[in-house]
């Protein structure tokens, strides 16, 4: 589907091709196979062969400046039509050589129908499906009038007879139905796996902030609500690189997003795998840590702390930048909203950067209490 227009061209010209082979196979077995000759028209199928023949060389030489002219823009416009409403003509042809109520026709119809509503845009398509419609019709009108004969490749002996009782005739309809069978399962199963590759790429790109690769404020909010609709408990890290703005206005702001990125490293490497840390905005993050004790909480914001503050991000001239942040914890209940529990970190945070930065604090909804490391004895 990602693919130029002429892209499709060349494989719609390709499969015109592979259509002609399974053509001249069945129609070299038939003159090789005297018996079969009193179900057919062998005269035709002789006539038939030359014209197939004749119809691939016309097919490569459609290839070859399809090929040749692959980014001129008259090619990739004009080609899908000329191309396109060729393989139709082609494909009514042999519909109406093997009948057209046969069901190798039908099922060929439906399937190209498919295929060329997806691959295709919409003009091309029905203007193709109008000259398919026209002709068959004119086909059908003209058969039911005597004007011409039906299915002419095989013989009035065949025709005449209960044809499916006719082995040679089921033979050949199965022998142009499963090529076309198995192309259009493997070519619905390659847009399948294209589409559900998609889905998931485009679930990524709203779930994923694209600097840093952490997870959104969308994606956050969203397992803050699956916690709190099954009553689990979770505490709230917001976190605030101190004077950001001054590795921005002194070294660019390039240097400011390898530095979002050197840590957004570092807390994914520093929380635990239940952990969600995710880009709150700017140069916050936020983390949220479900089924936690405080202490624990402390502890990791803590250990965060630190690795900020000793890991400096490490330029290309071999400069360093010494970072720190601020941590800001709050602790939430089941019955608080996102946006409550939330502000309790907020407001955890603004004291941490007021008590002097470059510190944990935390916020219940009435006292503030700054991280103190256990001191052993």
């Amino acid at each position: 589907m990602n693919w130029s227009n002429i892209e499709k061209c060349i494989l719609v010209l390709v499969l015109a091709i592979l259509i002609h082979i399974l053509w001249i196979m069945w129609k070299v077995y038939i003159i090789m196979t005297p018996s079969l000759w009193q179900w057919v028209n062998i005269a035709l199928i002789k006539s038939q062969l030359s014209i197939n023949l004749f119809s691939i060389a016309c097919l490569l030489l459609l290839t070859f400046v399809s090929i040749k002219n692959y980014n001129k823009k008259w090619v990739n416009h004009w080609f899908s039509y000329l191309i396109v409403t060729t393989f139709i003509l082609i494909l009514v042809l042999d519909g109406y050589l093997v009948g057209i109520y046969s069901p190798a026709t039908v099922f060929t119809s439906v399937c190209v129908t498919g295929v060329g509503l997806i691959l295709f845009n919409q003009k091309i398509v029905y203007l193709n499906l109008f000259i398919s419609i026209s002709s068959f019709s004119s086909l059908i009108y003209f058969t039911t009038q005597n004007s011409i004969p039906y299915a002419p490749i095989f013989s009035q002996k065949l025709l005449n007879s209960f044809v499916y009782h006719n082995d040679f005739w089921v033979y050949s309809m199965v022998y142009f139905i499963i090529p076309i069978l198995v192309a259009g399962l493997l070519f619905f199963e390659l847009l399948l796996f294209q589409w559900r590759y998609r889905e998931s790429l485009f679930e990524k790109i709203s779930q994923i902030d694209p600097l840093t690769e952490l997870y959104n404020r969308r994606f956050f909010n969203n397992k803050v609500s699956e916690l709190q609709q099954n009553q689990q408990s979770y505490i709230i890290i917001l976190l605030d690189l101190d004077h950001f703005k001054t590795i921005n206005d002194s070294h660019g702001h390039h240097v400011g997003d390898a530095a979002l990125i050197h840590i957004a490293k570092t807390l994914s490497q520093s929380v635990r795998k239940t952990d969600i840390v995710a880009r709150y905005g700017g140069e916050e993050f936020i983390l949220l840590l479900p089924q936690i004790t405080v202490n624990q909480a402390f502890e990791i914001a803590e250990k965060c702390r630190k690795i900020i503050e000793n890991q400096p991000l490490k330029l290309n001239d071999d400069k360093k930048i010494y970072i720190t942040a601020s941590f800001g914890i709050g602790i939430s209940t089941s019955d608080l909203s996102i946006d409550q529990a939330i502000y309790f970190a907020d407001q955890a945070l603004y004291h941490a950067k007021q008590s002097g930065r470059n510190q944990v604090q935390l916020f219940d909804g009435t006292t503030f209490q700054q991280f103190h490391p256990k001191i052993s004895s």
